[in-house]
């Protein structure tokens, strides 16, 4: 791993990062870089009442540990792992504090309403550095409220988190579409910006990140987004995904998405199968069954033999598997 002073040079081949959308919806299919197909049939990526789905059933298999600023549901998984759970907004992004003997790591930073560091102080005493699994908006937004941030080494994924969002930019994620409970109270959406993003440090594939008694070994899973990666802890048995797999539908359509780096990438992780249990995923659900991880790959390969059950709209097709669902483009498959 190493070091980085800048990286405003990588300013100028920035673009605007886009979310990673949640569960049985997802995120709006003009978000994903595809209007015509969100204009087509937007309840085939977001279902107008998709807040239906809660409350998941898993969470009540969690031990809960609380509620923060109504907005952030804390839950233990195993001794020093929490799940930070959004539930309040269509993204249901999760972030994960994994703590060693001498820090704590924040697996992402959610889509940056409230203050995620308020709540992992409260969590933990230890000093706490973010670990980002890849650039997309509802992963990073809230790095910035810390003094030390991990990144993958990849220069697209680097230039999309160095050039930061607006308020204007941000704005369609807190409507009413998006939004089944109220803002944290003084939490002001007008004001709501990603500064500009530059990692402390950076890793690639092998890495090892040590928290002291705990590590984390760095996974370059790319496909989802060029800097994806995936984080395993071997003693615990977790596979930290970020947005590589996460139990709702796959996005293999939008612009960033390479689909043979993320058909590579899953059967990388259906090779370690042994050496996890439980994968923690970037939305949803924190706590899934390893084997779903080789059924994805599975499903690619339905998908491109012509074989599967779908819904169509305008070019855009809903493939629906047992755990997960996934959305690809038309002329992808046929293609």
């Amino acid at each position: 791993m190493k070091k980085i002073p800048s990286l405003e040079i990588l300013l100028a081949s920035a673009a605007l990062l886009y979310g990673c959308g949640s569960a049985e919806n997802g995120q709006t299919a003009a978000e994903a870089g595809d209007p015509d197909a969100a204009a087509g049939n937007p309840e085939l990526v977001q279902p107008s009442e998709w807040w239906q789905v809660h409350p998941r059933p898993v969470y009540e298999t969690l031990e809960k540990v609380g509620t923060y600023q109504d907005w952030f549901d804390v839950y233990r998984l195993t001794e020093g792992t929490y799940a930070i759970y959004e539930p309040n907004q269509f993204e249901e992004a999760i972030s994960y504090l994994v703590e060693g003997s001498d820090r704590a790591a924040l697996i992402d930073t959610g889509n940056g309403i409230g203050d995620l560091s308020t709540v992992a102080g409260a969590l933990t005493a230890l000093p706490v550095s973010v670990v980002l699994t890849h650039e997309h908006y509802d992963h990073v937004a809230g790095a910035w409220l810390f003094d030390h941030i991990t990144a993958y080494d990849n220069a697209a994924s680097l230039a999309r988190m160095a050039e930061g969002r607006s308020n204007e930019s941000l704005q369609q994620y807190v409507t009413d579409d998006y939004l089944w409970k109220p803002l944290p109270e003084g939490w002001d959406p007008s004001t709501w910006t990603i500064p500009p993003i530059y990692p402390h440090e950076l890793v690639t594939d092998g890495d090892i990140i040590d928290l002291g008694g705990r590590t984390l070994e760095v996974i370059y899973t790319p496909g989802h987004s060029p800097g994806s990666m995936s984080l395993l802890d071997p003693v615990h048995r977790l596979l930290f995904t970020g947005d590589h797999f996460f139990p709702g539908p796959l996005y293999a359509y939008p612009e960033d998405v390479v689909l043979e780096d993320y058909i590579a990438s899953n059967l990388l992780l259906v090779d370690r199968l042994d050496e996890y249990d439980w994968v923690l995923s970037g939305h949803n659900d924190p706590w899934v069954s390893s084997e779903v991880i080789p059924r994805v790959s599975q499903a690619f390969e339905t998908i491109l033999s012509g074989g599967g059950e779908y819904s169509e709209g305008d070019g855009l097709r809903r493939y629906r598997f047992d755990g997960f669902d996934v959305l690809i483009r038309a002329d992808m498959v046929e293609g």
